[in-house]
């Protein structure tokens, strides 16, 4: 299935977000929030540390920054929330009935937008659990409070009717590190005009990096549907293989259990010491797929406000120092990347379908990087060999075949360890495997040209060079007659000028003899 994304349409502004009632739900207890992990051998959250971020996201940036350019955002000039995904209703059953369902058609032009413009990492919380528990105003609250700024706030408000639809997103600066955090504001369940909650949920998990579930009151078994959703929605069959959160946090907003240790609470609600059998089940999934801590929040009203803020604070402050980047494959990734994983799992239930197939949206995802890493090698590869003046439009023919090929084949491999070193992090390595693919057919194409086109330039020059040596050949033959004219010219130059010499001679003397007769003549009539 394409993971291909969708060229941006956005046109229209985000909607502006709504401010929240001062009365927002939220309330009893006197406890503040602290986080409260499973057992001391529960296994800590999966995170990348900041080595490991610095060596694979720079290797993922510094390919495909080549392609693609990442604009900087001032994110509280951007109108927030937006809706993350377009949700419409459809009639179902027999005509002249109400019946309907409510099925997710694509993300939403200003999400992706905004997902789009952000650079390596992107750090996502999701905040999902029952309607009306508070999970909006908590995540305002959070977001202030990391922030220092009321900006932006999730739509809340009293009453029964829930005020979020779908999944709401809000973006802004990492304010404790690199990057920015995306907040996505899920819709809860057991509301009374609920849409898409699974296909939210099992959404909402495979985006996020942390995931924080909500019920009021006191949190039950009940409260771990949320959970049981996220691993129905993936067709789990471990938490690695999907890629989904492994940092769950149970939150226990207006709780009245202020006096209880959250420890203890936690333990009591995974407890598989009491329970039926599919309870039970649930408890056993929950602890072995996810790294589970606990919070609770009292109520907020007045006389208790303070203590609300407190607990928020402590929340918020958990959250900044587990933030992890999102992750396809084994690497981080940027928001591009992200708009093309939401469109491949929306893409699975445009249909009709229930359930995300979340393995096979990473084999597609990792395909799609290891290509596009290819095609950004691969560009830095012609550069290079376009420095070398070797690129088959440049080529002469006057250097030699092989130091063409040489020069060529070293260049190729630079940009292939360069390659190599970006798609063995990938997992799976399978659809990887497609990066070399490319690289192989590309470079196979690229040195046949090479060489057609030095054989094509051989056989030009060639024909130069014989016409060059006729050309020569005739001069060096009209150079050698001129030269035999002229040697004959001096040889017949000479011999007439011995002629005009002994005819001189003849003359002067015959004039000689003739004037010394007369002479004598002249003498010899005299004396007689």
């Amino acid at each position: 299935m394409s993971a291909t994304p969708t060229a941006s349409a956005a046109t229209g502004a985000p909607p502006s977000a709504p401010v929240p009632s001062s009365s927002a739900l939220v309330a009893p207890s006197s406890s503040t929030a602290t986080s409260a992990p499973l057992s001391p051998a529960s296994p800590q959250p999966q995170s990348l540390t900041s080595t490991a971020i610095d060596n694979v996201s720079s290797t993922f940036h510094n390919l495909l920054s080549r392609t693609r350019r990442t604009p900087t955002v001032d994110w509280r000039e951007i109108p927030q929330p937006v809706n993350l995904v377009k949700v419409v209703s459809q009639s179902v059953g027999p005509p002249g009935t109400s019946a309907i369902r409510y099925v997710a058609t694509g993300i939403t032009p200003e999400a992706e937008l905004m997902l789009s413009q952000l650079p390596v990492p992107i750090h996502i919380v999701a905040f999902t659990g029952f309607g009306r528990s508070g999970k909006s105003f908590t995540a305002t609250k959070i977001r202030a409070h990391l922030t220092g700024n009321e900006d932006h706030k999730f739509a809340s408000a009293p009453g029964n009717v829930p005020c979020t639809h779908g999944i709401d997103m809000m973006v802004f600066e990492n304010p404790r590190g690199p990057g920015t955090v995306v907040f996505l504001d899920c819709e809860g369940g057991a509301n009374h005009n609920q849409t898409a909650l699974p296909f939210v949920i099992g959404l909402a998990a495979r985006l996020s990096t942390q995931m924080y579930a909500f019920e009021r009151g006191c949190f039950t078994t009940g409260g771990l549907d949320t959970v049981m959703q996220v691993i129905n929605m993936g067709q789990a069959t471990s938490a690695d293989q999907v890629d989904i959160s492994r940092q769950l946090v149970l939150v226990e907003n207006m709780s009245i259990n202020g006096d209880i240790p959250d420890r203890r609470l936690l333990e009591d609600l995974l407890s598989e010491e009491d329970g039926d059998e599919q309870t039970n089940r649930v408890r056993h999934l929950i602890k072995e797929r996810f790294d589970t801590s606990f919070a609770k929040l009292p109520f907020n009203m007045a006389g208790s406000s303070e203590m609300h803020q407190e607990a928020v604070a402590t929340i918020a402050d958990s959250l900044a120092d587990s933030l992890t980047p999102f992750v396809v494959g084994g690497v981080p990734v940027d928001g591009a990347v992200v708009v093309q994983l939401i469109n491949e799992l929306l893409a699975q239930i445009s249909a009709g379908g229930n359930r995300f197939n979340m393995v096979s949206a990473t084999e597609a995802l990792v395909a799609n990087m290891a290509s596009e890493a290819a095609n950004a090698v691969w560009t830095d590869f012609i550069a290079k060999v376009r420095k070398q003046n070797n690129h088959p439009v440049q080529i002469n023919g006057r250097k030699h075949l092989r130091t063409v090929l040489r020069e060529v084949e070293g260049a190729a491999n630079a940009c292939l360890n360069e390659l190599e070193s970006f798609t063995t992090k990938l997992v799976p390595a399978e659809p990887a495997t497609v990066a070399k693919t490319t690289w192989d057919r590309n470079y196979r194409n690229f040195e046949q040209d090479v060489r057609a086109a030095h054989k094509r330039k051989a056989d030009e020059l060639a024909k130069y060079t014989r016409w060059a040596d006729r050309i020569n050949r005739l001069v060096n033959d009209i150079v050698a007659q001129v030269v035999e004219a002229i040697r004959q010219f001096v040889r017949f130059a000479r011999f007439s000028t011995s002629l005009i010499l002994m005819s001189n001679i003849y003359f002067w003397r015959q004039s000689f003899n003739l004037v010394t007769g007369i002479a004598a003549g002249v003498v010899s009539g005299a004396t007689s």
